[in-house]
């Protein structure tokens, strides 16, 4: 009787097929990484006995393990359905070939909608296109943004006309991350009048401290010294390079003073380390790869100092990630004109993060360094004031779930939700 009177929720969930969840889905197997905001909901969703799931990812460039349509049932997250990127024009027609990608994945979640009647569609940025045709058809769609970036900026600033015609969508909800890009700032600028949105912090598992950090780092000659972490993608916006640069300037100073860590992957990994092969810095700084997320808590738990060179936001989950396991943190300064990163000042005052000026890398983020190493006390001072922080305010992931699927349920059923939300709810 009570499946008759509240009947399962169906749910089209359509997100791009990120990097981190590739490896997994090319074997037929769920094994994330990466994009904790995805993956996160996506389990708590086909876990959810309300809900009835199907899960469309489309794929943004070419890929010879996703080169056609794939339908099948996956262990963790059920039906799922992945996209192919089209090279129908050739390999040097990329602009075309996404173009007529986005058009053709478009089309195949329009009739997928129509065969599933989904109560509720979840879109991720990177499906705007099917998901504000969708919206426009009646559809109730919840679109989210991983935080804002420079293409947000312009839009709300009256550019790209193509994409604010479609952010301008009847959209039922539109929630975004709080990653320190300052999301409230851009997104209503974005919307319809009247739609509503919220931003919130994402969840993160605290209590990392405690892990045993990996065999090859924990040698005595490196806990002698401190640990200076960076954990990202290895990319220029994430401040990759320069900061290489700090840490080569420092070493230049104070060369037994500190071993570098660097935990990821990306495009300027080869160029990163030629140059510290050039300036003679490999024994001192050390490029261990990309880290299943377990691996990663244990190199937060050995370091000293964490390092953040995000020049989009430093609220990302790396940044809770560190905040949660106690590190001492080493952030930019917030640029209040654009703005950017005012309420990570908010949210992680000056006397639990120490700052470096963001437009004077890598010498800022190298005298900055240099002081806090020569002063272990002030480094032990900002750990302790680090983890009290964390307890006040993170939440766990599971507690993030739990709110996000309350609040989907009640857009799918018509309750009344908030016409405009806090910064962090």
């Amino acid at each position: 009787m009570d499946d008759l009177a509240q009947p399962r929720l169906r749910v089209l969930f359509l997100a791009r097929l990120f990097a981190g969840l590739k490896p997994g889905l090319a074997e037929g197997r769920w094994k994330p990484a990466g994009v904790p905001a995805i993956y996160h909901l996506l389990e708590g969703l086909y876990a959810d006995p309300e809900v009835d799931l199907l899960t469309v990812f489309c794929v943004k460039e070419a890929d010879a393990r996703f080169a056609k349509r794939i339908r099948r049932r996956i262990a963790g997250i059920g039906d799922t359905i992945i996209l192919p990127y089209r090279t129908w024009l050739g390999p040097q027609t990329r602009s075309l070939n996404t173009a007529a990608t986005e058009l053709d994945s478009a089309t195949r979640i329009l009739a997928l909608a129509a065969r599933f009647r989904p109560d509720l569609v979840y879109a991720s940025y990177a499906t705007l296109l099917p998901a504000a045709l969708l919206a426009r058809a009646g559809y109730k769609v919840v679109l989210r943004f991983l935080g804002v970036v420079p293409h947000h900026r312009e839009i709300a600033s009256g550019g790209s006309p193509v994409f604010r015609f479609l952010l301008r969508s009847p959209f039922a909800y539109v929630l975004s991350t709080e990653d320190g890009s300052d999301p409230a700032a851009v997104v209503p600028k974005l919307l319809r009048p009247g739609t509503s949105w919220s931003v919130r912090l994402n969840g993160c598992d605290a209590g990392l401290r405690g892990g045993e950090a990996p065999a090859s780092d924990t040698a005595e000659e490196t806990r002698e010294r401190t640990v200076v972490l960076f954990v990202g993608r290895l990319e220029p916006y994430k401040g990759a390079l320069d900061f290489i640069e700090a840490a080569l300037a420092l070493l230049k100073s104070m060369p037994d003073g500190a071993d570098f860590i660097l935990v990821g992957d990306g495009p300027l990994k080869a160029e990163m380390q030629g140059r510290v092969e050039a300036a003679g810095g490999s024994a001192r700084i050390r490029f261990v790869g990309s880290k299943p997320h377990a691996e990663v808590a244990r190199y937060l738990a050995q370091a000293d100092i964490y390092v953040s060179t995000n020049m989009y936001g430093n609220l990302s989950n790396a940044n809770l990630e560190a905040l949660g396991a106690g590190t001492c943190l080493v952030l930019p300064t917030s640029d209040k004109a654009l703005p950017l990163d005012t309420v990570t000042d908010t949210l992680i005052p000056g006397d639990v993060a120490r700052r470096y000026d963001r437009n004077g890398l890598p010498g800022s983020l190298a005298e900055t360094l240099g002081d806090l190493i020569r002063s272990p006390a002030e480094i032990a001072e900002r750990r302790m004031r680090t983890a009290e922080l964390a307890r006040k305010l993170l939440k766990p992931w599971a507690q993030s779930v739990a709110e996000d699927l309350a609040l989907l349920k009640s857009i799918a059923r018509r309750s009344p939700a908030p016409a405009v939300a806090s910064q962090r709810s």
